[in-house]
């Protein structure tokens, strides 16, 4: 590595030490390079992993120079284009030295060999992913929860990366880091779903493959983290409540928690861009820190999902709405007509048809908006309650037939 390098990404490290403001990285303790990982994919949709910052801030010992995707991925989140740009906004300047006329000739021929020799060095090409020299399947262990998932792969042994990954969820921060003598890893999931478990390589995706984690019926939780409280809900022909255990520990907490009702199952060849929801839903805690009655509807397909949140008008800045690709913040948008005061049965209804999606509130329609990239197929719903609520006549249709899933 050139001079001009190390001062280039000793540069580097400290403008993303400045953006920081966490103080000098030796102080750093690996829950802070945790939380950069985190922070740098949410600027730059890359995944560095602990160890490759750790690399790159020295605080281990690493005898090679980082990868392109590393210096790229820090440039963008201090906020150039890439590493290239990065060195050009301020360029670092030699030194001028006089130079005896009669030699300038072979000076300038050896400063262009040296430039063409350094270009060359420095130059780091990204990983080439072939993903036929790459396996990776899973095995799911139970049909309880929490569940946990045996992930088999293998890594070409020439392969040249210090960032390998398992993406677990949809969620690309959710990651089990692995080397590349591994060939087999585990992970637990706390929740049923349909998720999409891939094998990255730098950041980019080597191989993939679908995990369906049905819920075996209705599943309750009361989401504790890291472990959620499992039960089962109580079912009345098409209702749905909480036991009134569960009711007394949760008026009981301190805390927000959020309690929830899934199913997730094989709903057969039910389109997730084609459907209809309706339920009557009530509010049965809103005291403290649950005054805001807030809840949420969720709808997962096969390859994408729609969360639809509902509250009082008042705290209708806290939502935020996505619908697949399409994603809008309480904060930037206006969704105050997803509002409504349900300490009385409020009826609500979902229509989605060719990516329209209409949300009715007592039968009229309060709002509209499309998205883009196909859910998939439907295969089930989630429930979510800041506090408590009750759930009155579900019922979930596709155009063709009619589905109750309470029944």
């Amino acid at each position: 590595m050139s001079d001009n390098s190390e001062k280039y990404i000793a540069r580097l490290r400290h403008e993303v030490e400045e953006i920081l403001n966490w103080g000098a990285v030796s102080g750093w303790h690996s829950k802070m390079f945790d939380e950069l990982s985190e922070k740098v994919f949410e600027s730059t949709r890359v995944m560095l992993s602990v160890a490759t910052l750790k690399r790159f801030f020295g605080v281990v010992n690493h005898d090679g120079a980082p990868s392109i995707t590393t210096l790229d991925a820090l440039s963008q989140f201090v906020g150039k284009e890439n590493w290239r740009a990065f060195k050009m906004a301020d360029p670092i300047k030699r030194k001028k030295e006089k130079t005896p006329r009669k030699s300038i000739y072979v000076t300038i021929g050896f400063i262009l060999a040296i430039i063409s020799i350094s270009l060359v060095g420095n130059k780091r090409p990204e990983v080439v992913i072939n993903a036929s020299e790459f396996s990776f399947s899973s095995k799911v262990l139970s049909k309880e929860y929490p569940n946990s998932v045996v992930f088999d792969f293998n890594i070409p042994s020439d392969l040249r990366t210090d960032s390998l990954h398992i993406q677990q969820y949809w969620d690309p921060t959710k990651t089990i880091a692995v080397q590349k003598d591994q060939t087999q890893a585990t992970g637990i999931y706390y929740f049923p779903g349909y998720f999409r478990a891939k094998l990255m390589v730098d950041g980019k995706e080597a191989q993939a493959h679908d995990l369906f984690l049905k819920s075996e019926g209705w599943l309750g939780l009361i989401e504790y983290a890291p472990t959620p409280k499992y039960f089962e809900p109580e079912i009345d022909g098409t209702a749905l409540s909480f036991p009134e255990e569960i009711k007394k520990e949760v008026i009981g907490l301190e805390k927000p928690v959020v309690s929830s009702f899934h199913f997730i199952d094989d709903l057969g060849r039910v389109s997730g861009d084609n459907f209809s929801f309706s339920a009557t839903v009530k509010n049965v805690f809103d005291d403290r820190w649950a005054v805001c009655q807030a809840m949420s509807i969720y709808f997962i397909g096969s390859t994408g999902a729609m969360i639809i949140p509902f509250s009082k008008i008042g705290c209708s800045s806290d939502n935020n709405l996505m619908l697949n690709d399409t994603y809008l913040r309480g904060k930037e948008h206006d969704l105050s007509p997803l509002s409504a005061d349900f300490t009385d049965p409020v009826e609500l209804s979902i229509q989605v048809e060719k990516k329209q999606v209409s949300i009715l509130i007592g039968g009229k329609i309060v709002y509209t908006e499309a998205y883009k990239e196909s859910m998939g197929k439907l295969v089930g719903t989630r429930i979510k309650f800041k506090g408590l609520g009750e759930v009155l006549d579900f019922k979930l249709k596709d155009h063709n037939s009619e589905l109750v899933l309470l029944q």
